[in-house]
């Protein structure tokens, strides 16, 4: 009697975890090219040393990066395209399911941002 209740409780269990999955981590819809669509918004920012960006899902703040990531020191980007290029590789990141979603001097780099 007690195996039983024991295995209800588990497929009970498996099935709220698979539930959650589904309505908090599966994509948030599917466009007409079959690909999902994202509920992630770059929006570019100007500080006190410079540009940055916010990624918001939906309405909420996710990451509010004020300083060029990936290299020491307070220095904001030098232009508000440079900002916005990165904001977009970190949704990329995002999208995919990268978390966190760290960002490199090799890809700063390549998106050519410069620091220093």
């Amino acid at each position: 009697m007690i195996r039983r209740n024991s295995k209800t409780l588990i497929i009970g269990i498996l099935a709220l975890a698979a539930l959650i999955y589904f309505l908090f981590f599966n994509e948030r819809g599917v466009n007409q090219e079959g690909q999902g669509l994202s509920s992630f918004k770059v929006e570019t920012i100007r500080g006190a040393h410079g540009w940055g960006y916010h990624i918001r899902q939906d309405t909420t703040l996710v990451i509010e990066q004020k300083v060029i990531p990936g290299v020491p020191g307070i220095n904001g980007f030098a232009t508000e395209q440079e900002a916005a290029k990165t904001g977009a590789l970190v949704k990329q990141k995002l999208e995919h399911g990268i978390f966190p979603p760290t960002i490199t001097t090799h890809e700063l780099d390549s998106l050519g941002i410069k620091y220093q």
